[in-house]
């Protein structure tokens, strides 16, 4: 009996120190288990730890490789330069591969590249997220309407360039004036077609239109397009410079070097002689040798003047130097006919002739073009031309007959070499 109340006293002292230990084990199971999730979700304890860690002994070589705070944010700042570097297919293949396995390091990596690209991040979580879609049903459907769009705009883009330049530039104006095309779509047409071809239809195009549809154009396109215009524009300065000098040549030295192939092609011409005056244009074009050539350079002229359908300077300027090239050509008749009548006459009588067409108070002949233009040519310059045609030693006879300060006149105005005494 005895014993048994001596079991039952020890018992009962053994059951609350059990209960103490197992509230104890509990507690520190709990402390445990909140240190390990700080640990790993807390980024300024998991530093403070392993700082601790790296000071214990036998177990701190173990944490001294573990890097800290300020180099994990180095590691990440330098894989989002990198990133950012790699072309942007590669980046959001990386990121995408990224976000799938650590989606918290994903994060941290795109709030670094905001802060050194913010427009370039944007960019490419714009495509991250556009092929992340591509998996889904619906997105399928919207990239084969998409692309079924993007080949009619095509098919849209080659019926414009088989019109040609001026008429791609007149239908792409109509259609946009009629609304039968806006300034969205007009702008993915123009993007089909290839940078050189759309500055020249931008130099010629109606100024607000190409604004308008510049305006929806990408920005990856305006660069090239604004390269093109900007050589097409110093390609037209370069050609109105040469009409300048070429129209104060002598019109045989001026044809004999527009007429060669190898200096000027064909488009060079119909800018150069559509930006000189008509007159002279015709003068020089009068003298060209090959008049299958000539009627070519004709049609390009006429297709620059097409092209600048708002300048003054150029409008009819086809039509006006074909009517004085007819002219011209009833001048050179009229030389013709006089040459060979002068060529029955003495040296003496031609003499007599040149005294009395180069005189100081000379007379006029004006020849008429269509439009109210005409040009004059005075007594003395038909002399001087006609002179030119004369067989050597005739011209040299009718020189010999006149005084030494009228022959030596006449002859530097017919470019005779200068006689020595």
């Amino acid at each position: 009996m005895k014993e048994n109340l001596n079991e039952n006293i020890e018992e009962n002292k053994i059951k609350p120190r059990k209960k103490k230990f197992k509230a104890l084990v509990i507690m520190l199971s709990v402390l445990f288990v909140t240190f390990i999730i700080l640990y790993f979700t807390s980024a300024n304890i998991n530093t403070m730890i392993n700082n601790l860690l790296k000071k214990a002994p036998i177990i701190g070589s173990s944490f001294e490789s573990i890097p800290s705070k300020e180099e994990n944010e180095q590691r990440k700042k330098v894989l989002a330069e990198y990133y950012l570097s790699l072309d942007a297919d590669r980046t959001v293949d990386k990121l995408i591969i990224l976000k799938k396995e650590n989606r918290k390091l994903y994060d941290d990596i795109i709030l670094e590249m905001n802060k050194i690209d913010l427009s370039n991040t944007k960019n490419i979580l714009k495509e991250v997220r556009n092929k992340e879609l591509k998996k889904d049903i619906l997105q399928r459907e919207i990239d084969d309407m998409n692309k079924e769009r993007l080949n009619e705009i095509k098919g849209i883009s080659n019926n414009y360039l088989k019109l040609g330049l001026v008429g791609t530039i007149n239908n792409l104006e109509e259609d946009i004036i009629n609304l039968r095309l806006d300034f969205e779509d007009a702008a993915k047409v123009i993007e089909n077609f290839k940078p050189d071809y759309s500055a020249k239809v931008f130099y010629y195009m109606d100024k607000n239109i190409s604004s308008m549809i510049k305006e929806n154009m990408s920005k990856k396109y305006i660069e090239k397009l604004d390269k093109e215009i900007k050589k097409y524009k110093e390609y037209i300065k370069e050609k109105e410079n040469l009409a300048l000098i070429y129209k104060n040549k002598k019109e045989e030295e001026s044809a004999k070097q527009l007429q060669d192939k190898d200096l000027y092609s064909i488009e060079d011409l119909g800018i150069i002689f559509a930006n000189m005056d008509y007159l002279t244009a015709a003068k020089i074009l009068s003298e060209f040798e090959d008049k299958e050539y000539l009627n070519s350079v004709l049609k390009q002229v006429k297709y620059v003047e097409e092209l600048n359908k708002d300048n003054e300077k150029i409008v009819n300027i086809s039509n006006d130097i074909n009517n004085a090239l007819k002219i011209l050509d009833m001048y050179k008749r009229d030389l013709e006919v006089l040459r060979k009548s002068y060529e029955k006459m003495t040296p003496r009588e031609i003499a007599d002739l040149v005294n009395k067409m180069t005189t100081s108070k000379p007379k006029f002949k004006q020849y008429k073009i269509d439009g109210g233009k005409s040009f004059i040519i005075s007594e003395e310059e038909l002399m001087i031309e006609i002179l030119k045609k004369l067989k050597p030693k005739l011209l040299s006879q009718v020189i010999s007959n006149l005084d030494n300060e009228k022959g030596a006149e006449i002859s530097r105005k017919i470019g005779l070499p200068k006689l020595q005494n």
